[in-house]
C-alpha cells in the first residue's frame, strides 16, 4: 500500500510541475505573432537560458537581415524576460 501511496504522491508532484511550466510559457503576443515554429524555437531557448544564471540569448526569425525583428530571452533572478526588440532603421 505505501508504494502505492508513493507513486500517487510522485506523480502528483509531477503534474504540478508540469502545470508550473506550463504557466512559465507564456510569450509576449509579438512573438507569438511570428509563427508557430518560430514559437517552438523561442521556447527551447527559454528552457536553456532559464537554466543558466545571468544568460542571454538573441534569436531572429529568417534570414535575420537588417531591420528583421530580434528577440531577446534574458534570464533575471531565475525568471526568463522575452522582449522583442524592434527593428533598426
Amino acid at each position: 500500500m505505501a508504494d502505492i501511496n508513493d507513486r500517487l504522491e510522485r506523480l502528483h508532484k509531477r503534474d504540478e510541475l508540469t502545470r508550473r511550466v506550463l504557466a512559465h510559457r507564456a510569450l509576449p503576443d509579438p512573438v507569438a505573432e511570428l509563427g508557430a515554429d518560430f514559437v517552438e524555437v523561442v521556447e527551447a531557448v527559454v528552457g536553456v537560458v532559464r537554466r543558466q544564471p545571468g544568460a542571454s540569448v538573441m534569436v531572429a526569425p529568417g534570414d535575420g537581415r537588417h531591420g528583421s525583428a530580434v528577440v531577446r530571452v534574458t534570464e533575471v533572478a531565475g525568471d526568463v524576460d522575452v522582449i522583442v526588440l524592434p527593428a533598426g532603421p
